[in-house]
């Protein structure tokens, strides 16, 4: 009892003590139109909140409730908005090839909150949102290929995934290193991670790991692959200063469920015959100066049902504003 009230008087010492930290305001945007075409996850859009870093330790009663957690620990919160779109190869037909990818969107707000220690950050995420009509997915789609000359005009929303309200849970830990080990002038890391998450809309557990290599870089908070739940990137939050690194992220994925697969939950929707392992790289740069943080990146996924022709493939830029 005296060791948790001592750690907690040196908590509340230290936080009094500390500057005031930056909050992060970013957007993260998804489109293949860098791989030449509008299919299957075809467009994505997340706009993310992360609160400024709080130290804790027997102070917070949520923190006592992480698994692991030791004292003392940091803490962010986030929130995001987002939504995702996916479609079929033929946009041109009015009744969609029934082993095509369905047409589906998804409209979410999320709440997650990560927990660091020196060698490892937790993360939990829930997601609340809809899939179908209510997604708005159908007139984002066709509003932008309306303005964009040259565009085709997808025809077969009216096949899309009916409406659906939706939850996912989901839960990451990364094994990070107190310091990314130095090589000369520069620096590098390997963070391993391993995650699960459980939902109508997801189910699925899958690991992977992290390599980067740059200069100014903090140790790393947690995977920047992107998957059917875009993560939010705490990344974006920390660092001070002129920060660049080339990253490469993988994760290898076990799916029990993915609705803009298997269709609807409780209705009668299109489907395909899912594939139930699935693996994603992301390749990218980052590039940060003090309140400004860049990211670009490519991203590759195999196949993820039975008739899907070929890899899929995407482009991803994020641009925070810390503040």
């Amino acid at each position: 009892m005296r060791v948790r009230c001592a750690a907690a008087v040196t908590a509340l010492g230290m936080m009094w003590a500390a500057p005031a930290a930056a909050q992060t305001f970013g957007v993260w945007f998804d489109n293949d139109i860098i791989a030449g075409n509008d299919q299957y996850y075809t467009n994505g859009i997340q706009l993310y909140y992360i609160t400024p870093e709080r130290l804790i330790g027997g102070v917070d009663w949520l923190s006592d409730q992480v698994p692991g957690a030791a004292m003392p620990t940091r803490r962010r919160y986030g929130f995001a908005l987002g939504q995702k779109m996916f479609t079929p190869r033929d946009l041109s037909r009015v009744n969609p090839d029934p082993k095509d990818q369905p047409y589906a969107g998804w409209l979410y707000g999320r709440l997650s909150v990560v927990t660091e220690e020196a060698t490892q950050a937790d993360t939990f995420e829930l997601d609340l949102g809809v899939v179908g009509p209510l997604s708005l997915a159908e007139d984002t789609q066709k509003f932008v290929h309306r303005a964009v000359s040259g565009s085709t005009y997808p025809r077969g929303w009216s096949h899309q995934l009916e409406n659906e309200p939706g939850i996912v849970l989901t839960y990451q830990r990364a094994w990070r290193t107190a310091e990314p080990q130095r090589v000369g002038p520069f620096q590098m890391d390997v963070t391993p991670h391993a995650l699960a998450s459980v939902g109508n809309i997801v189910t699925f557990a899958g690991g992977g790991a992290t390599i980067r290599f740059g200069q100014g870089m903090e140790p790393l908070i947690g995977p920047l692959v992107d998957r059917p739940i875009t993560p939010i990137p705490y990344q974006d939050s920390v660092g001070q200063g002129f920060t660049w690194y080339l990253y490469a992220s993988a994760e290898a994925r076990l799916i029990a469920r993915n609705i803009f697969l298997d269709g609807n939950t409780f209705r009668d929707s299109r489907s395909v015959d899912k594939i139930p392992g699935v693996a994603t790289v992301q390749a990218g740069l980052t590039v940060k100066y003090d309140w400004l943080s860049l990211t670009a990146a490519y991203n590759v996924t195999t196949p993820e049902f039975t008739e899907q022709q070929g890899f899929a493939k995407y482009g991803s830029l994020r641009v925070s504003f810390r503040f």
